[in-house]
């Protein structure tokens, strides 16, 4: 070897090495991105689902629950809550396919049952009487009977997480999430700030709710829309689709779902309405009455990724989460659905 050669390789291997960092910097930099979690996908925790009923002394009445626990070996650990409501005639079931994959990802679910708007309307009655049966649950008295039962669990779950009774001495009472579907998104109005007739003033308003998801929502009474819905101020994501109208023939469209959204003020605020989407996709359960679609199931994903990432978002102050829900979930919706936030 020549003399001087030593030098000449090593200067080219450096060289070259500097070249292979300038390269992989500036991918970094201009184009390449950080992985985002597949929030669609089940979560790292394994699930456990109980049926329980709590009793309310004070009021003298049974509610109904089931509860979605996330397994951790980390005794550590604490997770946030979220309760979900049923839809008129619905029961602890629904809900089940959201309840899962959030619990799945860190998050202890309580799905509740409202005696007097649950399945109680239906079940074991005359086939003939079932629609006026339903019509009859939908009152100002059985909301105000929802309102109580939220407000009821809430502290029920405070007191077992004092007392450290299994899940709930996992639970954080700082971080709660509500949520609900058709009845159950009205009754997740009521408790985030909606006026309404049947709760005087702001009765119905539970403070320490610090984000909400109402699945097809409503605005019923078109009467004063800003005086409504102008006192909900926690993150609130509303979710509808353009099949998404009347239920038992009371008249709503689709795009009345999308009013409460449109009459609330700005700040952590979200509406997707998905094309073609009717109102029994957001149930979160299987779908029967009709057969299931691939768009149905394709919805479904995506209403479980963008839920979860609303959640991670508000409720975890998930900095990648709240990013995806601005420039990622996006790129998840079809052509024809719409999204907005303000």
């Amino acid at each position: 070897m020549k003399p001087g050669t030593d030098l000449v390789l090593r200067y080219l291997m450096i060289s070259a090495l500097a070249f292979a960092l300038a390269v992989l910097i500036a991918d970094t930099a201009e184009g390449a991105q950080p992985t985002v979690p597949a929030y669609d996908a089940p979560g790292a925790f394994s699930v456990n689902a109980s049926d329980e009923t709590w009793r309310d002394a004070k009021r003298e009445r049974d509610v109904p629950v089931k509860v979605y626990a996330p397994a951790s070996r980390d005794e550590q650990a604490t997770f946030p809550v979220v309760l979900f409501s049923h839809g008129l005639g619905g029961s602890r079931e629904a809900g089940r396919l959201w309840a899962a994959h959030w619990a799945s990802h860190g998050f202890i679910v309580l799905a509740l049952q409202h005696a007097g708007s649950d399945e109680g309307l239906w079940k074991d009655r005359a086939a003939g009487n079932i629609e006026a049966n339903l019509k009859g649950g939908m009152t100002f008295s059985n909301l105000a009977l929802r309102v109580g039962d939220v407000r009821f669990a809430i502290d029920e779950i405070g007191r077992r997480a004092q007392a450290s009774e299994s899940p709930w001495k996992r639970a954080d009472p700082a971080r709660i999430g509500m949520s609900g579907h058709s009845f159950g998104a009205q009754t997740t109005l009521a408790v985030t700030g909606q006026k309404s007739p049947g709760l005087s003033g702001q009765a119905g308003l539970e403070p320490r709710i610090r984000a909400a998801i109402a699945l097809s929502p409503n605005a019923r009474n078109k009467m004063n829309l800003p005086r409504q819905f102008g006192d909900i101020r926690v993150p609130f994501f509303s979710v509808t689709g353009t099949e998404d109208g009347s239920v038992l023939g009371d008249g709503t469209t689709w795009q009345d779902r999308t009013l409460p959204h449109e009459h609330m003020p700005d700040g952590g605020k979200y509406l997707v309405v998905y094309d073609g989407a009717d109102h029994m996709v957001f149930g979160g359960q299987e779908i029967r009455r009709r057969a299931k679609t691939a768009r149905d199931a394709e919805v479904q994903r995506r209403v479980q990724a963008s839920t979860l990432a609303f959640w991670k978002t508000h409720l975890q102050d998930d900095k990648a989460a709240a990013g995806w829900l601005l420039d990622g979930f996006p790129k998840m919706l079809g052509a024809q659905d719409q999204y907005k936030t303000k």
